[in-house]
């Protein structure tokens, strides 16, 4: 199936963690111009770097881009850069995370707007950035990557869940303002994913096993089940989709 994404520009933030690389290898899989955007630290750029050079050394096209998602200057200047390189974010993917776990007694007023900024205040400064192109060209895709927990909560990271509830609450807002300028707005809510990070596992093997047990399909989701999902959503194959915030979770629906 033609996917529609050969040469489209696609961004994808906090590409350089979880399964950001793997969302950047299945789009650039299907022909698209990546931009792997990484915070300012060492280890994300060494993960965000390594996919990037994976995907040229397989004859795609991305580059890496480095920015501080709570400076709207960073961000604008992110978008220049990916602008010069490919030319305007056709597609933009939100994937950054920020967790912290704390009793909600504890919860800080700084450690509060924190969270609250790293998840949904960058989510916002990356849309905000790419809207205007998006409607300019009259097209355009967001898939804003949310959680199970800002749909029905999760304890001891109060701010966390709220971020997360609030990225969903903005991306059915995006998309009945932004659905007249040909933009479909989308968010995914993953439960917990297994990814590996320097040959670990982020869930131990009995741990995960154990998830499995109260999953219908018996086994926890992958990067490549949220890539898939991702990439179908931020294609032309998705033509009247969008305000969904579509659930990741392989049937377990707590």
């Amino acid at each position: 199936m033609d996917l529609g994404l050969q040469d489209r520009v696609v961004l994808i933030t906090g590409a350089g963690g979880g399964a950001g690389p793997t969302i950047a290898r299945a789009f650039a899989a299907e022909g698209a111009r990546v931009a792997l955007h990484q915070r300012p630290t060492k280890e994300r750029q060494t993960r965000a770097g390594s996919a990037a050079a994976g995907i040229v050394a397989s004859g795609g096209r991305a580059v890496t881009v480095s920015a501080d998602l709570t400076s709207a200057d960073q961000v604008g200047a992110m978008i220049e850069r990916v602008g010069a390189e490919f030319g305007p974010v056709e597609v933009l993917v939100t994937g950054t995370s920020a967790y912290r776990p704390e009793r909600f007694a504890e919860i800080t007023d700084q450690s509060w707007a924190d969270i609250v900024d790293d998840l949904l205040g960058a989510t916002f400064r990356a849309c905000r950035a790419v809207v205007p192109a998006m409607q300019a060209a009259g097209w355009g895709r967001i898939v804003n990557i949310a959680a199970r927990s800002g749909l029905v909560g999760v304890s001891r990271a109060a701010q966390y869940g709220a971020a997360k509830a609030a990225i969903i609450g903005l991306t059915a807002s995006l998309a009945k303002e932004l659905g007249p300028n040909g933009i479909l707005v989308n968010a995914v809510a993953p439960t917990q994913l297994l990814t590996v990070k320097d040959g670990r596992p982020s869930i131990p093997d009995d741990k995960a096993a154990e998830l499995a047990k109260a999953i219908p399909l018996r086994r926890v989701a992958s990067p490549e089940d949220l890539a898939s999902l991702v990439v179908w959503l931020g294609s032309a194959a998705n033509t009247y989709v969008t305000g969904e915030t579509i659930s990741l979770h392989g049937g377990d629906q707590r």
